[in-house]
């Protein structure tokens, strides 16, 4: 559905009580979309390290129709043949992201 479609990922709240707020928007593709999971798999060239699992992002899909946004967790951040996967599990569902 969303597969090879582009996408940005932005921390956009910080669980951790001293934790630290990245408002850096992280370029992405998506790998596949799997909605029974509510989990999107996004291949990024930025290092894992950068991305905290201790945190709230927004993901911003670019669609052929407009841009998707959706925001939720990292479960998950691992290498593998593919690249650096990111594992995002959906929590407040799509909507189309307005631009004013």
């Amino acid at each position: 559905m969303y597969e090879e479609c582009s996408a940005r990922l932005r921390m956009v709240r910080v669980i951790l009580k001293d934790g630290y707020l990245d408002e850096v928007s992280h370029p992405s593709s998506v790998i596949k979309y799997r909605p029974e999971e509510e989990c999107i798999y996004l291949l990024t060239e930025n290092k894992l390290s950068s991305f905290s699992l201790d945190g709230i992002y927004e993901c911003q899909i670019d669609t052929g129709k407009g841009t998707l946004a959706c925001t939720g967790m990292l479960l998950e951040r691992y290498w593998n043949k593919s690249g650096n996967v990111i594992k995002f599990r959906i929590q407040n569902g799509f909507y189309k992201n307005l631009v004013n």
